[in-house]
């Protein structure tokens, strides 16, 4: 795949008006789309290793969350495992990766973990704690901020009522993949925010720490009642959103989920 040929139609796409005429705007986007027709996990990692291109890391990141999806019956366990570790490796390694871009690669490796929680095929629940947990305990805060981040992005997808069925993303699945997140998952992660936030609160020295301080005055703002919250710098507001979405969750009724069930038997059997 010639990255040359990538990168001109990012620029293109994200020329100005004058600049770029609609139909070469349009030709860009179809250059895109027939790349994600035949794009292999082996190429992405190619171009992603091999580009500098903000908005070809985007689109890139996009699409391997999207083909790991379509493709998930044909993949083996260690190829996923190895593809949402090769994404979060890349994020942890690229200090030059724009916030768009980091989080596009986020998002596609917790649509990962959340496809595989019910078969299992994204690995040992465990190792992934362990991983999250070196990130938040790193003495770099720019690992530390990618670990939260990581934890925004898990806990927001399996929140979300997102669903595609061409990639086996119903409804009865997001229900049964969000409770089983419930039974295994929220709580671990939300212990290891407020383990991490407990740490970064008792520092002696934590006034003059800039980032430290944000975090802090951010995660103070979260009310039971009200989970409300400002965006500022996004590197320093995931303890926050995390809060907001915990303490915000609307947890999956057990009887709604044998209602459901109980009208699916009904419905086949009818």
């Amino acid at each position: 795949m010639d990255i040359c040929v990538l990168e001109r139609a990012a620029e293109t796409l994200l020329g100005p008006p004058n600049l770029v005429s609609p139909e070469s705007r349009r030709e860009a986007e179809q250059l895109f789309h027939n790349i994600k027709q035949e794009l292999t996990i082996e190429t992405a990692g190619q171009v992603i290793r091999n580009t500098k291109n903000q908005c070809v890391l985007f689109q890139i990141a996009q699409m391997t969350g999207e083909i790991v999806l379509r493709d998930w019956v044909l993949l083996s366990r260690e190829q996923i495992v190895h593809t949402y570790k090769m994404l979060l490796e890349f994020v942890a390694q690229r200090e030059d990766l724009s916030h768009y871009a980091r989080t596009e690669f986020l998002r596609s490796v917790a649509m990962i973990l959340k496809r595989g929680i019910l078969d299992g095929k994204t690995g040992d629940q465990e190792e992934l704690f362990q991983l999250i947990h070196n990130l938040l305990v790193n003495q770099h805060h720019r690992l530390q901020a990618i670990g939260g981040e990581l934890i925004s992005a898990i806990t927001q997808q399996f929140s979300s009522s997102w669903r595609n069925t061409k990639f086996s993303i119903t409804w009865d699945f997001h229900v049964r993949a969000k409770s089983e997140f419930e039974d295994t998952g929220l709580r671990r992660l939300l212990e290891m925010s407020l383990k991490t936030l407990h740490a970064l609160a008792s520092q002696s020295d934590i006034l003059p720490d800039e980032f430290a301080r944000r975090i802090c005055d951010k995660f103070l703002e979260v009310r039971c009642s009200s989970c409300e919250y400002f965006i500022s710098p996004p590197s320093d507001n995931w303890f926050f959103k995390v809060a907001e979405t915990t303490l915000s969750w609307n947890f999956a009724s057990k009887i709604f989920r044998r209602v459901f069930s109980l009208c699916q038997v009904s419905f086949c059997i009818y």
